[in-house]
């Protein structure tokens, strides 16, 4: 027997939106990759993100028609196609709106440090950024104030184990860490654009027996801002230390 909503005229908005969902997504992930391989710089990539945005909001304004059009027990079919479309998009639109906004509000910086007196160096690793003194730390107070040293109950030697574990499981290059001088080099790579971003930590002892941690995270190219993706490698790092720390 057919079925009865077999005969309902299709809403073709509903599925026009659904395509062109599909497609600003496939747009939008093309951007960065095709940066990270090469085929174009990161200022289109850029473009390309903002359009598949446009094209994504276009989308959702379609499919949004859908929920209304043809809502169940209404006298077209494409709900699932809205709805579908909906979770798919907006999820993404989000995204691309937040990281727009973080490149737009936040500093033009790319050198975090929890200790901007006497930032850590970097012996090791091929980033040649100086860091910017005075001018640097005041825009990093005001725009990330809780990027601060990483203070541990434990002794340095089992906190320097800690980071160098951390550090592997995140994946990211190590280089020469240095136990004498508590003195540790790593390379973390950006997932969609591919940027290398060097990070320095040092570890130092406290006074009553535990561990002071000193990190830097800095973007080997270009300049302006990052949109907080180093200080958010800095809290995502001391989050897993701490973990860590609390399983020993």
């Amino acid at each position: 027997m057919q079925n009865h909503s077999d005969n309902k005229p299709l809403y073709k908005p509903a599925v026009i939106g659904f395509t062109l969902i599909i497609f600003a997504i496939l747009v939008a992930m093309s951007g960065p990759l095709g940066s990270r391989i090469g085929w174009w710089n990161f200022d289109t990539a850029v473009i390309i993100l903002q359009w598949a945005a446009y094209s994504g909001l276009a989308a959702a304004v379609l499919c949004l028609s859908g929920l209304f059009m043809a809502y169940p027990g209404s006298k077209r079919r494409g709900f699932m196609f809205s709805l579908l479309g909906l979770l798919i998009i907006v999820p993404m639109i989000l995204f691309l709106q937040s990281w727009q906004e973080a490149k737009e509000t936040l500093p033009p910086i790319q050198d975090i440090t929890t200790n901007t007196e006497s930032p850590p160096e970097f012996w090791y690793a091929p980033n040649s950024r100086v860091y910017g003194g005075v001018g640097i730390a005041a825009w990093q107070e005001e725009a990330y104030p809780d990027i601060q040293p990483l203070i541990l109950p434990i002794p340095i030697d089992k906190t320097y184990d800690i980071v160098i574990e951390v550090i592997r499981d995140k994946g990211w290059q190590l280089y020469e860490p240095s136990r004498a001088e508590m003195h540790i080099e790593a390379t973390d790579t950006t997932f969609w654009f591919g940027f290398s971003d060097d990070v320095t930590i040092h570890i130092t002892a406290t006074e009553d027996g535990g561990s002071r941690i000193d990190m830097r995270s800095t973007s080997r190219f270009g300049g302006g801002g990052d949109g907080g993706t180093n200080a958010n490698r800095i809290r995502s790092f001391f989050k897993a230390v701490v973990k860590q720390a609390n399983r020993k």
